[in-house]
């Protein structure tokens, strides 16, 4: 591996402790909360938010990971249905390609800049997925090659992209579980 990989694999692997250690820490939060004070098992108007923050991170976690079972099963038999694109991504479609996935407000933090580069590594917009790449439209356009996607992680709630040139990408996005399901059913339909 090139130096730049090693950096690469040292920083996506220590974004994947941090999130680990916050929610090992909101775990331990939530858990004090609510065990922590007496046996009538009462919390105080200053625990009520944290815990109903964590439970509810908690319930869309499992929805999220409800829907990416139920997606992995349904790609087995069915291939991805195309959706109608939005006056966003249709031109910058290529010949026969379609789009079988979209996350609005989607963001993206790069990786490992070029030298030099007074570029914001900081992005949002929309994420569209075809079966050739992801496109993020917002204020500046960002298209990914699937062929180019080395590994897709999730780590916390955001999905770490490790593509085969050393570069990186932290993707922000609803349901990241379910559109690493969708990426992967994406790359499949492609390579047919």
């Amino acid at each position: 591996m090139r130096r730049s990989e090693y950096v690469l694999v040292y920083v996506l692997l220590g974004m994947a402790l941090r999130a680990r250690a916050a929610y090992s820490r909101a775990m331990e939060r939530t858990n004090w909360l609510r065990f922590g004070r007496g046996s009538s098992g009462a919390v105080g108007a200053d625990g009520v938010p944290a815990l109903r923050d964590a439970a509810q991170i908690l319930a869309l976690a499992d929805a999220d990971e409800a829907a990416a079972d139920e997606a992995r099963q349904r790609y087995r038999t069915q291939s991805m249905a195309a959706l109608e694109p939005d006056a966003r991504i249709a031109p910058l479609l290529r010949v026969g390609e379609h789009l079988v996935a979209v996350r609005r407000s989607a963001m993206l933090d790069r990786r490992q800049p070029a030298l030099g580069s007074d570029a914001s590594t900081d992005l949002g917009g929309d994420l569209y997925l075809t079966p050739r790449r992801l496109v993020l439209v917002g204020r500046r356009t960002l298209s990914f090659d699937l062929d180019g996607i080395e590994e897709v992680m999730l780590a916390g709630e955001r999905l770490l992209l490790v593509m085969r040139d050393g570069v990186g990408a932290s993707l922000s996005v609803a349901q990241p579980r379910l559109l690493r399901v969708e990426i992967a059913a994406a790359r499949a339909t492609a390579r047919g």
